[in-house]
């Protein structure tokens, strides 16, 4: 399973001086959130029907989280190489990922179905058409029989679906089964025993169709105005404003 280090959104993002990525000097990292859930799936999955789990972690500070992922009962941590000050692009460790499970003859890839480095939630796709394997997306609850996965997906107005995956698959995690655990101090002391593999990244194979031009930041727009919860204060307020603008005439 595929642990992501992503730059935390909620700091303060600036382009770099090219235009053509973020500046990551100041940024701080974490763990993107959908992996942490895709984490605990399979660490659920072990504990209900017996697996081995191999952590792979990518970007700033993956040590400490593949320490974590063992104290939270993962058997085998690797480092993937990736290039420093660089966003973690889906295309450019899918073939590693898949290089990985094709080489441990994995039965699930499992990543979480989106990051703030991959918007339209790519990378389980690709490493799914680049094994040749069933993949799904958005998944909320799996649950492992035999050689099969009863696939949960959430789709929208309260309606749920279930697929039956046979394995080998991938699947892009959105929420696990229940919350991610808790991990004490003491265990994630002992955690840090675990050796920690290294990968060295794979070519994508990939041939861009397309060139990152300039990144910018959004136009800021304008405050809003409270007009208040009188329907008559309120239409009289609206008419000045489309009158202000051009758009209506208040009657004499």
């Amino acid at each position: 399973m595929v642990l992501r280090m992503v730059p935390d959104s909620a700091g303060e993002i600036q382009p770099a001086e090219d235009g053509r990525g973020i500046d990551r000097e100041w940024l701080d990292f974490q763990l993107n959130d959908f992996d942490d859930h895709a984490l605990e799936e399979a660490i659920l999955i072990k504990e209900a029907a017996g697996a081995r789990v191999t952590a792979v972690a990518v970007g700033e500070g993956a040590n400490r989280v593949l320490q974590m992922a063992a104290a939270r009962g993962a058997d085998e941590l690797v480092a993937l190489q990736a290039g420093e000050d660089a966003m973690i692009s889906p295309r450019d460790i899918g073939a590693s990922i898949a290089a990985m499970a094709r080489s441990r003859s994995a039965d699930l890839v499992l990543c979480g179905v989106q990051s703030v480095e991959d918007v339209f939630g790519q990378l389980a796709p690709y490493v799914g058409a680049l094994l040749d394997r069933p993949h799904v997306s958005g998944t909320n609850r799996i649950v492992a029989d035999g050689g099969r996965l009863r696939v949960t997906q959430e789709r929208g107005a309260g309606v749920a679906v279930t697929y039956e995956v046979a394995m080998p698959a991938v699947l892009g995690v959105q929420t696990a089964s229940k919350a991610p655990r808790y991990v004490s101090g003491s265990k994630l002391r002992e955690a840090s025993k675990t050796p920690i593999g290294r990968a060295a990244p794979e070519p994508s194979g990939f041939e861009r169709s397309a060139e990152l031009v300039r990144l910018r930041q959004p136009a800021q727009g304008g405050s809003g105005e409270t007009l208040g919860n009188d329907a008559e204060t309120v239409a009289d307020r609206l008419v000045t404003i489309l009158a202000a603008k051009g758009l209506a005439r208040k009657a004499p």
